[in-house]
């Protein structure tokens, strides 16, 4: 039963052995030594197994004890007592050598278990250390990836801006021309000598150009309101910072594929790893097919000599109870065949033994080897798994620096731009100066007609009131206009803000419309030279229903409501004359379409 269930246990533990679930080692948690794994870290210890691969120690006859008497009462030594006892003693000696190879087999196969699973916790911490590694060169890889399409992107989009940048600070596109016909060069970049490329075929506006013999400076051109000699400056330390990032990115790159390796180099070592887990399959499978039958034999071996010790003692035990009748004497010495028999049948038993003992013990010390070569080979293995990860680190690190590095260079080359886009920036100039024109002269229209539409109003209130005054106010008690609306006999009060100066319309130059009708570029809709035109195309910006006028009423409904709130009364020139100011008539109130 016992036998049974251990041969079960064995069963499932040879099935569970590196098997195929832990192949990513995330069911564990393994610990490394950082000065195990250093350069000048002493060798791994050789493995030695208790009980070692030397034959054991066996018993000898003198180690036998005396039996003790079969009748305590007859300890009196007889030739055919010490006879029995010789032969009693041959079978204590074999019975206990059996056991040492039966207890030896025991420990012998305890100790090469244990020393597989060893080996296959190594193979597990190397799975692991791989499995890491695995993961850093995936992530490594993504990383050298994104940061090449990145810096390819930008080494061709400067390339293509320093291209463009020469072509725009090109005199002409004959000097150009004239450059590559003397054999020299610009240290920026080629150039196209393309005409529209150059700065200085785009000629500035002549209201621009009068703007700057105002200011005392000579500018004719798009490339003469450029510093030359700055731009160029700045564009030689561009090109330098370009060539040092090229030259970083290529050390970066080469890193990268010594950290990484080859697929056929990992590919090798991987095939190399698995090499040694079939190894430890292998040996674990002899252990447990080998190591058993040898335990199994050897224990029923010493079974059978723990029979033969029980038989011979009871043999000897019943000739020396016979020796002491005299009636059976004789039978006494019918005993000896008997042992002779048990004797022979034992005879090959210790030597089978023996020869099962030495093949355990040479396959212990296979296992202990194997134990010691896969700690060697666990300590270069891990060892360079930490070299490449070191590695891998270092790199990642340089692209970040390289990364930080190229994003400045790209805020660098930004300024390069502005040269490049310079022509476009122009034009959008000249369009804004003419919006900006259009808006001040509509902002003064719009703001001039408020004032104006204000001023109806004010002079309708006016009217109203002093018809009110005239009609049915002049029938009110003094309590009216003293206490209750102390203000009804005074006239409305006057509107006069104070509007904004347009100076910025005096202080942008006069591009006007023949602009667009001389310039290399167009400008979009044409005027017809009036600002006022001008002001008309950008009212849509400034409209707002504040600045409207009023609705207006029909002439009819102005005249219903001036009979049904006002009855007609008879005028009286004298009293007109009289009236103050601000009292006028209110018949010609008619007259106007707007209403408050």
């Amino acid at each position: 039963s016992n036998k049974s269930s251990g041969d079960s246990s064995d069963q499932r533990q040879q099935y569970s052995i590196l098997g195929p679930t832990e192949r990513s080692g995330s069911k564990r948690l393994f610990l490394f030594s950082k000065r195990a794994l250093s350069e000048g870290a002493p060798e791994p210890p050789i493995c030695t197994l208790d009980p070692s691969p030397d034959p054991l120690t066996m018993p000898t006859l003198s180690d036998m004890p005396t039996p003790p008497p079969a009748v305590p009462s007859e300890s009196k030594a007889t030739p055919l007592r010490m006879a029995l006892e010789v032969y009693e003693r041959q079978f204590m000696l074999d019975m206990a050598k059996g056991r040492t190879y039966a207890d030896g087999a025991d420990l012998r196969l305890a100790a090469c278990r244990k020393c597989v699973s060893e080996q296959a916790v190594i193979a597990y911490a190397l799975r692991a250390a791989v499995s890491n590694l695995a993961d850093h060169r995936a992530g490594a890889s993504r990383e050298r990836s994104e940061f090449r399409s990145e810096f390819m992107d930008a080494e061709s989009s400067h390339y293509m801006l320093f291209k463009k940048f020469e072509a725009r600070l090109s005199w002409s596109g004959e000097s150009v021309e004239g450059e590559r016909e003397s054999g020299t060069q610009s240290t920026i970049g080629p150039t196209s000598g393309i005409k529209s490329d150059s700065l200085g075929n785009i000629p500035l506006h002549p209201s621009l150009v009068s703007a700057a013999r105002s200011a005392g400076r000579v500018m004719e051109s798009l490339l003469d309101a450029v510093p030359l000699e700055r731009e160029r400056a700045w564009a030689g330390k561009c090109q330098s910072a370009r060539e040092r990032l090229a030259t970083s990115f290529q050390e970066l790159d080469s890193a990268f594929a010594s950290a990484l390796g080859t697929s056929v180099s990992w590919n090798d070592e991987v095939q190399g790893d698995l090499n040694c887990e079939e190894a430890i399959k292998s040996l674990f499978a002899e252990v447990e097919e080998v190591g058993v039958r040898i335990r199994n034999a050897q224990a029923e071996r010493l079974a059978i000599l723990t029979s033969n010790h029980t038989k011979a003692t009871m043999i000897v035990s019943t000739a020396i109870k016979n020796e002491l009748d005299s009636e059976r004497s004789l039978a006494a010495n019918s005993a000896f065949p008997d042992l002779e028999v048990l004797a022979k049948s034992s005879s090959n038993i210790i030597p089978s033994m023996e020869s099962d003992d030495f093949i355990l013990a040479e396959l212990s010390k296979r296992v202990a080897d194997a134990k010691t070569e896969a700690m060697k080979r666990m300590r270069l293995r891990l060892r360079k798994i930490s070299i490449s990860q070191s590695a891998i680190a270092r790199a990642n690190s340089s692209v970040t620096v390289l990364r930080h590095a190229l994003m400045q260079h790209k805020t660098d080359m930004e300024h390069l731009e502005h040269v490049v886009q310079l022509p476009a920036s122009y034009r959008d100039f000249i369009a804004e100066i003419r919006r900006r024109r259009a808006y001040c002269v509509a902002f003064v229209s719009n703001a001039a007609a408020m004032l104006e539409q204000l001023n109806r109003m004010r002079a309708d209130e006016v009217k109203l009131r002093e018809k009110f005054l005239r009609g049915s106010g002049r029938h009110l008690m003094p309590a009216f206009f003293e206490i209750f609306a102390p203000t009804l006999a005074t006239s409305p009060p006057f509107f006069s803000p104070q509007l904004p100066d347009m100076v910025e319309l005096d202080s942008l130059p006069d591009v006007g419309d023949e602009f667009s009708r001389t310039s290399l570029f167009s400008f979009g809709n044409t005027g017809s030279g009036n600002e006022n035109a001008a002001a008309n195309s950008a009212s849509t910006l400034t409209d707002c229903p504040s600045m409207q006028h009023a609705p207006s009423s029909s002439k009819n409904d102005m005249e219903v409501e001036n009979a049904s709130d006002f009855p007609e009364e008879p005028k009286n020139n004298e009293n007109d004359d009289e009236a103050p100011h601000l009292i006028v008539s209110a018949d010609d109130n008619s007259a106007h379409s707007d209403v408050m």
